[in-house]
């Protein structure tokens, strides 16, 4: 027996098929797969992270090191060196965990279970592998970008 198709219409029931005051002339089906949804999110969760921490490190070494109006002055030295040490481990953590996300969902996607159809296990396989393989590059951006603070003044 295999897991119904996402794709196929399911009947609604009449209190469901209303979207607003009046209803709408046919029925509206506003499920969310969320195996789909998981899926984009493992794939997207390496560069995101990546990226949110460059900007945020970014941002606080450029207000540290060059800002001089009012309110910057709490961005100033060592607060540039500590904010990048302390959010490239965490973005470093974040990374390591999503790549454990990624991989655990990609072999546990490669075995085959009775009780669900295999055109929906190959699906997914390949985005599970990319997300591994993305937030492994996403800890290698993090660890380039926030490593440098360990050795070189921010403000020099």
């Amino acid at each position: 027996m295999s897991a119904p198709d996402p794709a196929t219409p399911r009947p609604l029931p009449p209190e469901e098929t209303a979207t607003a005051g009046g209803g709408t002339p046919a029925p509206v089906d506003v499920s969310v797969d969320t195996r789909a949804v998981t899926a984009v999110v493992v794939l997207l969760a390496g560069p995101v992270i990546s990226s949110v921490h460059f900007l945020l490190v970014y941002l606080v070494v450029e207000a540290g090191c060059t800002g001089d109006g009012p309110g910057l002055d709490a961005f100033d030295p060592p607060v540039p060196t500590v904010v990048t040490l302390v959010t490239t481990v965490v973005a470093a953590l974040a990374c390591v965990a999503t790549a454990w996300w990624g991989y655990a969902r990609w072999r546990a996607i490669g075995r085959v279970r009775p009780d669900a159809g295999t055109e929906e296990l190959v699906d997914r396989r390949p985005l599970a592998f990319g997300g591994f393989l993305l937030s492994l590059l996403g800890l290698a951006t993090v660890l380039l970008v926030g490593l440098p603070a360990l050795f070189l003044q921010a403000c020099a």
